[in-house]
């Protein structure tokens, strides 16, 4: 039940709640619709003081230990872990499901716990947010005067 401010803002909400819970084992991914920064994950490892393995492409539990493989640069890495532990995932790790209409209706009895937010100070704020510079050339013309649309397709795009 919050609005983000930032990703410290984020991923402190994720922390304290993981906290509360006893949480061990935390996914996020890679990166956030918000603010597209690739932080959350190690912000959220940071302070609850945990490992972090961040893209992971394959992921195996066994018990209390942890096998992830990420990708890097000509091949792949496989690392071994014990919970806790932070991982952010990219594509690759799990398969898209669509739920059954049965799923469907039994989630919507299901209780959803809406959580207060913890007080945090926000540690960046948006300085300026520019809108990329106009396409140049674009022209509207109304649908009431194909004789334009014809004079333009023919004088200034050149298609006939």
């Amino acid at each position: 039940n919050a609005e983000s401010h930032d990703s410290f803002y984020i991923a402190s909400q994720i922390a304290d709640i993981s906290k509360q819970g006893g949480y061990d084992l935390i996914f996020t991914g890679k990166e956030t619709i918000d603010f597209n920064g690739s932080s959350i994950g190690g912000m959220v490892a940071e302070l609850l003081d945990f490992p972090y393995i961040s893209l992971a492409t394959k992921f195996d539990l066994a018990g209390t230990q942890a096998t992830v493989v990420r990708e890097i640069e000509g091949g792949e890495e496989t690392n071994s872990v014990s919970l806790p532990v932070v991982i952010s995932c990219q594509k690759g790790l799990a398969e898209q499901r669509i739920p059954n209409m049965k799923g469907i209706m039994g989630a919507r009895t299901k209780p959803l716990k809406v959580v207060e937010p913890i007080a945090v100070d926000t540690l960046t704020a948006i300085a300026s947010f520019d809108l990329p510079p106009a396409k140049a050339g674009v022209k509207l013309v109304s649908a009431d005067n194909p004789e334009e649309l014809v004079r333009l397709l023919h004088e200034e795009a050149k298609a006939f």
